[in-house]
């Protein structure tokens, strides 16, 4: 049996020796064996009509212009949590209430240091010029004159009219202190707090013209006491610490007994001193840790 060959190409398929170039456009290109599309087929592929692609375009443009607002609403509720916008807006915060206080009360300021009065000098009493006494002059003095008054049953009154003498009132002598109020007392007692040993204090008293504490209505005074070493400056009032009585005060000095020197001095209402500065040194026992300075009134001032 024959061997059959392969059916001969077209003499127009047969490849030929020479070469083609790439860039030769007289060349007839080679016939494929791929199917030919129909002739009524577009012969390029950008010119089939597109479907469908304007509705995409709308739909995206949409869900771009959501985008923006939605992030401009996040904005807009992040700035300003109380817009009308606002569909959950937080609770409304609650009204301040402010209460009246009372008014400050005026206390002295500790950098105030009040100028003492000006005392004149003692002056040098007169001496006494002995003068001589005047020679008394022997005056006659009227007799009284009898004048007998007729009395029924023959009795005749024979009474004098007396004579009146004017005793000139006593003089006093003395000089008067310059300060209405002086030291009366010093005395050391230990504290009856419950601190006990763990407590050091300068307290004292003001005393009347009668030698009673002084009371609320005829005024306090103020008491400053200074340290010798300037860390104590302080201001305090009669009758703020009632336990040493009516007129009482104290000052807290530390927390350990210790000796130390200190100047109590009482002001005025003007913060004119009416008090010399008493000078006090503390002790450092338990038993005496607490300082007690009396004043008492020479006289109205």
């Amino acid at each position: 049996m024959a061997e059959e060959k392969p059916p001969a190409l077209p003499e127009e398929a047969v490849p030929s020796d020479e070469p083609i170039s790439a860039y030769d456009l007289s060349a007839e290109p080679a016939q494929r064996t791929r199917r030919r599309p129909p002739s009524d087929a577009p012969q390029y592929a950008d010119e089939v009509a597109p479907s469908g692609y304007g509705c995409a375009d709308v739909i995206t443009a949409f869900f771009l212009l959501l985008s923006v607002g939605v992030i401009a609403l996040t904005v807009l509720l992040i700035a300003n949590p109380y817009a009308p916008l606002n569909p959950f807006p937080p609770p409304t915060p609650l009204a301040l209430l402010v209460l009246a206080t009372p008014e400050p009360t005026l206390t002295p300021s500790a950098t105030f240091t009040p100028e003492p009065p000006t005392v004149p000098p003692p002056t040098e009493p007169p001496t006494a010029t002995p003068t001589e006494a005047p020679t008394a002059t022997a005056t006659e003095t009227p007799t009284p004159t009898i004048t007998p008054t007729p009395v029924v049953g023959g009795i005749i009154s024979l009474a004098p009219t007396p004579t009146l003498f004017e005793i000139p009132p006593a003089t006093q002598s003395g000089t008067r202190s310059p300060y209405p109020f002086s030291l009366k007392a010093i005395r050391y007692q230990a504290h009856d707090g419950s601190e006990g040993c763990r407590w050091q204090s300068l307290a004292g008293l003001v005393l009347n013209l009668q030698g009673q504490p002084r009371t609320r209505e005829e005024g306090n005074l103020t008491v400053r006491i200074t340290s010798a070493d300037g860390n104590i400056d302080e201001f305090h009032y009669t009758g703020e610490q009632p336990k040493f009585g009516p007129s009482g005060f104290e000052a807290f000095l530390g927390t350990t007994p210790r000796v130390g020197d200190y100047t109590v001095q009482l002001l005025g209402i003007t913060g004119v001193p009416i008090s010399e500065k008493v000078t006090v040194q503390t002790r450092s026992g338990c038993d005496e840790n607490v300082v007690v300075v009396e004043f008492v009134q020479n006289y109205i001032y």
